[in-house]
C-alpha cells in the first residue's frame, strides 16, 4: 500500500475523488420564462431499460430550482474537439444565472420540453425526473429522471471532467 498516498481528511478525500472518471455536461432548464444552464459532472446513466439517468445539482443554484419547479431539464455532452468548447465552459460554469443571462447571444434551439440544446454539443438528453426517485442529499439533490429523447453526433468526442481538469482550466 505504500504507492498510494492514504488520507481521510476531507481535503485529500476531495483530491481522490478527482480520480473518479465522468464526463463535463451543460444541464439546462427552464421555468417562469428564463433559461439557466449550468456546467454538472456529476451524471450517470442508471437503467437502460427503461432509460434513466442520476444527476447531482447542488440546491442552492437556479438550475435546482428551475428542475425542481417544473420536473424537466436537458444535458448536454460538451464536445472537447470543439474550439470554443473552454468558453462554454467560462459561460456555464464560472458565473451565476442569477447575475447573468448565460444565454444572452449564445446559440441554442429549445427542446421539446423546452429547455436549450447546446447545438454544437456531442449529445443531448432531454428528461423528465421521476419525483418518487429523488432523494435530498443535504447540500445536493440526486434527480433520477426518464430520458424521454436524445440526440447524439457522429463526429467530436464527449469532454471528460478529468481532461477539463488537466487542460481547460488552465485557459480560465
Amino acid at each position: 500500500m505504500n504507492q498510494f498516498k492514504i488520507t481521510t481528511d476531507p481535503a485529500g478525500l476531495n483530491q481522490a475523488l478527482f480520480e473518479v472518471t465522468h464526463g463535463l455536461y451543460v444541464l439546462t432548464a427552464v421555468h417562469g420564462g428564463k433559461m439557466n444552464g449550468q456546467c454538472l459532472d456529476a451524471v450517470m446513466q442508471v437503467t437502460n431499460a427503461p432509460p434513466r439517468i442520476a444527476i447531482g445539482v447542488g440546491k442552492k443554484s437556479l438550475t435546482h430550482e428551475m428542475i425542481a419547479a417544473t420536473g424537466k431539464f436537458a444535458l448536454n455532452a460538451l464536445d472537447r474537439t470543439d474550439p470554443r468548447c473552454p468558453d462554454v465552459v467560462r459561460r456555464f460554469g464560472f458565473q451565476s444565472g442569477r447575475d447573468v443571462d448565460k444565454f444572452a447571444d449564445f446559440t441554442h434551439i429549445a427542446g421539446e420540453n423546452g429547455c436549450p440544446l447546446l447545438p454544437d454539443s456531442k449529445a443531448f438528453w432531454e428528461c423528465t425526473v421521476i419525483p418518487e426517485l429523488t432523494v435530498d442529499l443535504g447540500t445536493h439533490t440526486l434527480f433520477v429522471a426518464a430520458v424521454e429523447r436524445a440526440g447524439t453526433r457522429a463526429d467530436g468526442d464527449p469532454l471528460t471532467y478529468n481532461e477539463y481538469r488537466k487542460t481547460m482550466r488552465n485557459r480560465r
